[in-house]
């Protein structure tokens, strides 16, 4: 396919084409040789590594996996690398793109020369970020009374870069950073996405998370996992924790 077409209009389409994964999930794959492995490792596990409770909680959407994105504006994909993309920095190209069809939200995917965890995660931040905006507000009333602790405690680092930066203006703008505030709310929704992600990632894959001056210690972590472990679960035959497996 030579014609170009934003992601929109791709979508639109190939949507009779899209394979349904389960009830809300379907996906796309188009100008990549995808073989059996391949797909299981993009798709099936990640899919089926979810949770009921975030399956129930996502809006209708499609995974499309295309080789590559360009645009500055609307984003079309592209099946041969860009010309731009020769020379250009792999932070600086396009990965991924969200866009609303029908009340379907498609996440379209450019995988060529995509690492698969990087994949992984940028897949997994979507649905965790869709998932905290979902759920009822109350329902991380808990969750972020671990934050407060933690803020109390003064626990040193966050799970991921933006939580990190979240923190540390909250951190520097208020003397009882605990307390309930536009900047604390603001870090409280990033830090439960970010650490859903990890927690799904960690669901799906063997994943190790690098120390780093910024990581928050293993023993804090554990205590946000471990909470949505209880509140959210996993599916069968799924762990978080290398110790569950042998259980």
């Amino acid at each position: 396919m030579t014609e170009r077409l934003t992601v929109k209009a791709f979508a639109e389409r190939f949507r009779k084409e899209m394979v349904p994964l389960s009830g809300k999930i379907s996906f796309y794959s188009a100008g990549l040789r995808l073989n059996e492995e391949d797909e299981k490792e993009l798709i099936y596990d990640p899919v089926g590594s979810l949770p009921p409770m975030v399956r129930e909680l996502l809006p209708d959407m499609s995974i499309v996996l295309v080789p590559h994105l360009e645009g500055t504006g609307e984003v079309t994909v592209v099946m041969d690398p860009p010309k731009s993309a020769v020379k250009e920095e792999a932070e600086d190209r396009i990965w991924q793109n969200e866009t609303l069809i029908d009340n379907n939200v498609v996440l379209t995917f450019a995988v060529q020369g995509c690492d698969s965890g990087e994949y992984h995660y940028r897949l997994f931040r979507v649905i965790a970020a869709k998932v905290v905006e979902r759920a009822a507000p109350k329902f991380w009333n808990e969750f972020e009374e671990i934050l407060r602790d933690e803020l109390k405690r003064r626990v040193h680092g966050e799970v991921d870069e933006e939580s990190w930066k979240a923190k540390d203006e909250l951190l520097a703008a208020a003397t009882t950073p605990w307390r309930d505030s536009k900047m604390f709310r603001a870090y409280a929704k990033v830090a439960t996405i970010d650490t859903l992600t990890l927690y799904l990632h960690g669901l799906c894959c063997d994943i190790d998370v690098e120390p780093g001056p910024r990581q928050m210690q293993s023993r804090e972590m554990r205590k946000r996992l471990l909470w949505l472990h209880e509140k959210i679960g996993a599916p069968e035959g799924y762990v978080i924790f290398p110790e569950q497996k042998k259980a």
